[in-house]
């Protein structure tokens, strides 16, 4: 009875290390530092918005938020253009406070 009592106690102390040591490990950071922009492009007759965080010096993007694609053809193309644009703006604005 006591040696059950003492394999269970050594086997959640041994747990109890491992979850500990687990916490304690930093992780990799979500994104690398750079600069959050809001842009618009066209990808086969639709206008892309998004908003992308790019490495100093602006050579290579780190990460991409699609807000919205939009057919060139749209007779709402102005209206849905300058309202995706707006929401990519404030996008960007809640990911730079995040920061």
């Amino acid at each position: 009875m006591l040696e059950g009592l003492l394999s269970v106690g050594a086997m959640g102390l041994l747990l109890y290390a491992v979850i500990r040591a687990l916490q304690s490990r930093p992780g990799p950071p979500a994104v690398a530092a750079g600069q959050w922009l809001t842009a618009h492009y066209d990808v086969n007759g639709r206008t892309r918005v998004v908003v992308h965080k790019v490495a100093p010096g602006g050579g290579q993007v780190l990460d991409e938020h699609v807000i919205a694609e939009i057919p060139v053809n749209d007779p709402e193309y102005d209206v849905l253009f300058m309202t995706a644009m707006a929401t990519a703006r404030q996008r960007k604005a809640i990911f730079e406070t995040e920061e």
